[in-house]
């Protein structure tokens, strides 16, 4: 014979665990733009030509989707656009309510600005171990 109240019970306990694994079906998201629109606006915005990828896909990854649908649309306002290239510039994301996230580092357009005279910071100025060679007669 069947238990009938410990099948129901485990049927919702099952359900619960699933719909904790669905992401939001329920609530409306905005769709992400597609990455060349998204790579094309942080080109224009930024004025370096190419933007590197990661640093694109970190932008991507920590900012809104609806703040993307803005930006390449060209509706966003000025603190979007702010955003966006404070953290192309920084490779960093700081949001108003919680920690700094860094995505990039040696990408970020920060280095791409002054790469001709100065290199990344931690980063050798040659291949890895070249000081530990004995320097050439000169």
């Amino acid at each position: 014979m069947i238990d009938n109240s410990a099948f129901s019970r485990r049927s919702f306990l099952s359900g619960v665990a699933a719909s904790a694994l669905v992401p939001s079906l329920g609530i409306a998201q905005t769709a992400m733009p597609p990455m060349p629109d998204i790579a094309a606006m942080c080109r224009e915005l930024s004025g370096f030509d190419p933007v590197p990828g990661p640093l694109v896909s970190g932008a991507v990854n920590v900012l809104r989707a609806q703040d993307m649908t803005s930006l390449v649309e060209g509706s966003a306002n000025d603190d979007t656009r702010k955003t966006l290239l404070k953290a192309l510039y920084t490779g960093m994301h700081r949001p108003e309510n919680g920690l700094p996230e860094r995505f990039a580092y040696s990408p970020a357009l920060m280095f791409a600005a002054i790469e001709d005279t100065v290199n990344v910071p931690s980063y050798c100025g040659g291949v890895p171990g070249y000081w530990a060679e004995k320097p050439e007669d000169v």
